[in-house]
C-alpha cells in the first residue's frame, strides 16, 4: 500500500510527516489554532517541508531563505516574530497559525462554514 510517501523512505514524505506533527502539536498546546483556509495551511505545510529538506531547517516559507538563514533562529518555524504577527492581524505572516478571535470572527463571516 502507499501512503504517499509520508512514512516510508523518501525526504520530502518524511520531512511532511515532521512538519505536520510538528503543527498539530504547537496547535494542541498553545494559544493558537491553524489558519481557517486548509488550502493555504496544506501550501504553508509543503514551503516548510520543502525547506526543512533543502536548508535542514523548518525555514518560514514566507520569507526569504537567505535572509532568514542570516537571522539565525528567529525564521524557524515558529519564527520569533509570530506572536506579533498575530496580534497585529489575527495571523502570522505565512498563514499557518492564527488568533481563536480571527478563526471565530472568519467562521462567521462564512456563515458557520
Amino acid at each position: 500500500m502507499s501512503d504517499g510517501g509520508e512514512k516510508t523512505g523518501d525526504p520530502k514524505g518524511r520531512a511532511l510527516e515532521k512538519v505536520r506533527k510538528f503543527v498539530d502539536t504547537y496547535v494542541a498546546k498553545g494559544d493558537y489554532e491553524l489558519y481557517p483556509v486548509a488550502a493555504v495551511v496544506e501550501n504553508v505545510i509543503d514551503g516548510l517541508a520543502e525547506n526543512l529538506v533543502a536548508h535542514g531547517r523548518m525555514y518560514c516559507p514566507c520569507a526569504d531563505v537567505e535572509d532568514s538563514k542570516a537571522k539565525g533562529s528567529q525564521m524557524v518555524c515558529p519564527c520569533t516574530p509570530h506572536h506579533e504577527d498575530i496580534a497585529r492581524q489575527g495571523y502570522c505572516d505565512c498563514a499557518l497559525f492564527a488568533s481563536r478571535d480571527f478563526v471565530s470572527a472568519e467562521r462567521l463571516r462564512k456563515g458557520g462554514k
